[in-house]
């Protein structure tokens, strides 16, 4: 019996005080440092991209538009990394896809997502701008459209 308590316990506190993200060490070390990106703002179509908390840190998702232009799409779960643009949406301009970990960017607008494949925080940190401006100005040799048929069901509607 206790054994079950604890069990349900664990059960009703772990959506309260949040998830294992199993996030990257060099991610975790970066965002408990209260990092920022260095890099020139200028150089990007957002400007300046703020790096978000770690204690802010929630899975999120994103959606990628189905095969029925506003009649579908695929719920992706991600873990927003970025909290500050002024010129932008800030969420998901820099993510990270837990199941599949993966880095990338969401086009919020579009609803295309775009991954880095072989890639980890310390690329990220190394070059910000390439990876940052993915989904304005993509490129092959930084990241691929990501595709969601393999993994995700299409949902019918929309998800709002």
């Amino acid at each position: 019996m206790r054994k079950g308590i604890i069990i349900l316990a664990y059960l009703i506190a772990l959506p309260i005080f949040g998830q294992n993200m199993d996030l990257p060490k060099d991610l975790t070390e970066f965002l408990k440092a209260k990092s920022e990106l260095i890099y020139d703002h200028k150089t990007v179509e957002p400007d300046f991209v703020g790096i978000i908390d770690f204690e802010k840190l929630e899975l999120g998702k994103v959606w990628i538009e189905g095969n029925v232009s506003g009649k579908s799409y695929y719920e992706i779960p991600a873990i927003n990394l970025t909290d500050q643009c002024e010129h932008y949406d800030p969420e998901y301009i820099l993510l990270y896809l837990p199941n599949e970990k993966l880095y990338g960017t969401w086009d919020s607008d579009h609803w295309t997502l775009y991954v880095f494949p072989n890639t980890n925080w310390t690329d990220i940190t190394e070059n910000p701008a390439e990876f940052i401006n993915q989904q304005w100005n993509p490129k092959k040799e930084i990241g691929i459209e990501f595709d969601p048929k393999t993994n995700y069901k299409m949902k019918n509607g929309w998800p709002f």
